[in-house]
């Protein structure tokens, strides 16, 4: 029995060794706590704007996924229904892209919360040279409206299941 659990950890050593490093993040303004890769960059910006950016894919790698997080603040949140902002803010969002594509929209629980994933696709009005997907959550709590946004190039989904990990360990306070 001991040479057999002795075998069975000697094998998974070289697996655990591959395992992911995960950083904790907390932030005091959103109340709001977070993990994400050791290897992604994390950085606040203007407007208290949280963002996890994801590491080089190789030289020819010209677009960095993130995830950027917003919390806004206003007391009519704290009576409003996530399922109110639809289809109003999918023809908002279109505006701002050329070739816009809604992928997808479902509604779902977030933090035991009434919550809704928008998946759109297209060029930025701005930008032309990436077609980009973005992945939206909105979240109201406590008065604030949560809203994560992971923007990636439409042509890979390499960092589709981190993201949905960051996305997931998202904990409002």
């Amino acid at each position: 029995m001991k040479r057999s659990l002795f075998v069975l950890l000697t094998g998974m050593l070289p697996l655990l060794s591959f395992a992911q490093e995960w950083k904790s993040f907390t932030d005091t303004a959103g109340n709001f706590t977070a993990t994400y890769p050791a290897n992604w960059i994390n950085k606040i910006k203007e407007g208290n704007r949280v963002f996890f950016t994801s590491p080089s894919d190789g030289t020819k790698d010209g677009f960095y996924e993130n995830i950027n997080i917003k919390v806004s603040y206003d007391k009519v949140y704290s009576t409003t229904k996530v399922a109110d902002l639809f289809p109003g803010v999918s023809a908002q969002i279109s505006n701002s892209f050329k070739e816009f594509k809604e992928e997808g929209l479902r509604f779902f629980k977030w933090n035991n919360m009434d919550a809704a994933e928008l998946i759109y696709s297209g060029y930025s009005q701005n930008d032309e040279s990436v077609k980009v997907r973005c992945t939206q959550w909105f979240c109201f709590y406590r008065s604030r409206l949560y809203l994560v946004t992971f923007v990636a190039d439409a042509g890979t989904d390499i960092h589709d299941k981190t993201a949905q990990k960051i996305m997931s360990s998202i904990v409002f306070k």
